[in-house]
């Protein structure tokens, strides 16, 4: 198994500007090469802090990967600093220049000379063409590793990060499984399972507690370790998995839903659509997903899903009752086999002694056998933390009906 170093480049990542989705990416994938992202760092654009960056990642893994600053302007550094660190010199490539220029012409009428600053190459890298943007990235081998160089953006890093997986020299694929849960938190899970979770010491073991996914643990090791204490859990843990591995709870739905050829409707208040556009993130949604409606106001909820006034009168719009006339209500209105209904408050204001901040009702509705599966959350959290928790579990109640 060999070692890899990430390392973002930019102002705006330290200063919070943007936040650094590259090196997520770019660790996984690299996972599937037999690549161990030992290391992530972010950094200013500091030519003399990246120099020194640069070489300490050269000394300590075997493949380093810059992200950002291969643009045009005097703050854009990574080729300067590469170049230094590697003690090579940086060329003007003519041919490249002229292949930039009339790259950027497409987009701008005028195109400053600045540009020409990306046809700056470092001595010995192989050029790697950029199909989106104008900032080709490079790649460079030394006796003891490699040094991959790609531009900050995402949609440009990708697709050039993608090609040069085919230039680097592939290891040992590491073998890793992933088990996804709700309903158990962390501390429960680990504890009551520690004897199996922890049964190799040659097994590597790491847990994640999210408010989007649940909790996740992950294995990593031989094949044959790794996919026993998979198994063992499964059996042990049952309902409280949703998922194994890259599969999302929105995409365990979305295949149920599928399977059974029907389909389904929201109706929200709190999440305020969230629970919908988390959804309709998957291609091919609208085989299953009819629609939904934001019931955020009292007024929406009576006149277009047809609550009760007496019952929000009596119980309130955060109540059993009413999720489970809204869920009916939806699924009628847009004629679905299956609902899900959402109401709750969400903070940081509106609560009361009885109905506190973080108090949400969840409704699972299905229509072919008039059956309810209704239930309250306290969440603790802020407004969007609340409202992200909500849509995990919306999914989950989903989840738990079709079966």
């Amino acid at each position: 198994m060999k070692i890899a170093s990430i390392i973002a480049i930019g102002n705006e990542l330290v200063e919070g500007i943007i936040v650094d989705t590259n090196s997520k990416y770019i660790s996984k994938k690299l996972l599937e090469y037999g690549y161990k992202t030992k290391i992530i760092k972010t950094l200013p654009d500091d030519l003399d802090l990246l120099v020194k960056e640069i070489k300490d990642s050269l000394e300590t893994t075997d493949l380093v990967v810059t992200t950002g600053g291969l643009g045009p302007t005097e703050d854009d550094l990574t080729r300067e600093a590469v170049s230094k660190a590697l003690e090579k010199k940086l060329i003007f490539d003519e041919n490249l220049s002229k292949k930039i220029i009339e790259k950027a012409k497409k987009f701008h009428s005028y195109v400053p000379k600045i540009v020409e600053r990306q046809a700056m190459v470092i001595e010995g890298a192989t050029v790697l063409e950029n199909p989106v943007g104008t900032a080709p990235g490079m790649l460079l081998k030394t006796p003891k590793n490699t040094i991959l160089i790609l531009p900050g953006p995402p949609v440009e890093m990708i697709p050039i990060f993608e090609e040069a997986l085919n230039l680097i020299e592939k290891e040992n694929k590491i073998y890793q499984r992933r088990i996804k849960t709700i309903n158990i938190p962390e501390a429960v899970l680990v504890e009551k399972y520690k004897d199996i979770i922890y049964k190799y010491k040659d097994v590597n073991v790491a847990t994640m507690a999210s408010h989007t996914s649940g909790v996740e643990l992950r294995f990593t090791g031989e094949k044959a370790l790794v996919d026993e204490i998979v198994n063992t859990l499964s059996e042990k843990l049952k309902d409280y998995i949703y998922a194994f591995d890259d599969k999302t709870i929105e995409e365990i739905v979305f295949e149920k839903l599928l399977s059974k050829n029907k389909t389904v409707s929201f109706a929200e208040s709190c999440t305020g659509g969230l629970v919908s556009a988390n959804f309709v993130n998957l291609s091919g949604v609208s085989k299953v997903f009819k629609g939904s409606i934001v019931a955020y106001s009292n007024e929406v909820k009576q006149r277009v899903l047809n609550v009760n006034s007496m019952t929000l009168e009596n119980f309130g719009a955060v109540s059993k009752e009413c999720v489970e006339e809204m869920a009916k209500g939806v699924s009628k209105l847009l004629d679905t086999d299956f609902s899900v209904a959402v109401s709750g408050i969400a903070g940081p204001t509106g609560g009361t002694k009885e109905k506190p901040v973080g108090t949400v009702w969840i409704c699972a509705y299905s229509r072919e056998n008039d059956k309810f599966l209704t239930e309250r959350f306290y969440f603790k959290g802020n407004r969007q933390t609340i409202r992200n928790r909500s849509t995990l579990h919306a999914f989950d109640m989903l989840r738990r009906i079709l079966k």
